[in-house]
């Protein structure tokens, strides 16, 4: 079986996949969910890849499962070894060379945010708690860790790993 290695989004809390890592063991997988304190300043997306090679270590047979800010950290973890999938889960999606800071005007974000709130009469801005919460259990919460934002860091760090596909010089094309 495969050994899933689950990366976190932004924060970093291996917490977040509490609930994933018993199902994939019950199918008979290996599943490791992969702590990143990405609240330190001094850490970067650099550090965040070295810290999940770390958790990789000599398996092979691996699926990288990225969620949201993750997806900065995976494509470059599987440049440095051969992985089975590459997963990413409600994932801010790079192209090479992007950075997470410019992520969100490149692909439009804010504008779909903004529409979003409108069309269901919110107002006042963005909330964890109303756009990435808002089904999750209350027990479920009580259980969660502090909350731990990612430093400001990776968010001027270029996302580097090699374009594949298309053809030199073909302009990546998002999905709005």
């Amino acid at each position: 079986m495969a050994t899933f290695v689950l990366i976190p989004g932004g924060g970093g809390a291996a917490w977040y996949w509490h609930l994933v890592v018993p199902e994939l063991e019950i199918a008979g997988h290996e599943a490791i969910a992969v702590d990143i304190p990405e609240d330190d300043p001094s850490l970067g997306l650099p550090e965040y890849a070295q810290a999940v090679d770390l958790a990789v270590g000599e398996r092979t047979d691996v699926v990288l499962a990225a969620h949201s800010m993750g997806a900065f950290t995976a494509p470059v973890v599987a440049t440095r070894r051969p992985v089975r999938l590459v997963a990413l889960i409600n994932a801010m999606v790079p192209v090479p060379g992007e950075t997470p800071g410019r992520w969100w005007e490149n692909t439009g974000q804010p504008a779909a945010l903004q529409a979003a709130d409108e069309r269901a009469g919110r107002r006042g801005g963005f909330s964890e708690a109303t756009h990435f919460l808002h089904d999750v259990h209350e027990e479920i919460l009580a259980g969660a860790p502090d909350e731990r934002g990612p430093a400001e860091t990776p968010f001027g760090q270029a996302c580097d790993f090699p374009k594949v596909g298309g053809h030199p010089g073909a302009e990546p094309h998002r999905h709005r």
